[in-house]
């Protein structure tokens, strides 16, 4: 669905995450789409407990979140920044996070541009 938008908009990213992808195997490809639902669900819980984006608990996992982007690409400070603009821009992905939960895709947002700003160059 998203493949051929990602190959035109993104091609170096995208063959970067489809050299990173071949090197799993299928069940690992498994466990690491899986693990990237898992800690979206951990953010969704935090976000719904009343967390703030900036909160140490919250910037802990988007670090796990980010360190799971890496799996496919390692964005640079304005990618991963931009990465999070897109969940609330493009319709797809918000609606994406908020049957989540309603607001998580801004949530999301809001608290990767403060991870990044932090912690990458």
């Amino acid at each position: 669905m998203y493949t051929e938008e990602a190959k035109k908009r993104w091609p170096e990213q995208y063959k970067e995450s489809q050299k990173r992808l071949g090197k799993l195997s299928k069940v690992e490809q498994e466990a690491l789409f899986k693990q990237g639902n898992q800690n979206t669900e951990k953010i969704a819980e935090l976000f719904k407990t009343g967390y703030s984006p900036e909160s140490d608990e919250v910037q802990n996992v988007i670090a796990k979140h980010y360190e799971w982007v890496c799996s496919f690409w390692t964005p640079t400070k304005a990618a991963y920044i931009g990465l999070g603009e897109m969940y609330v821009t493009d319709p797809r992905f918000t609606a994406t996070y908020d049957n989540i939960v309603s607001g998580l895709a801004t949530f999301m947002q809001n608290s990767m541009k403060i991870w990044a700003t932090k912690n990458l160059a």
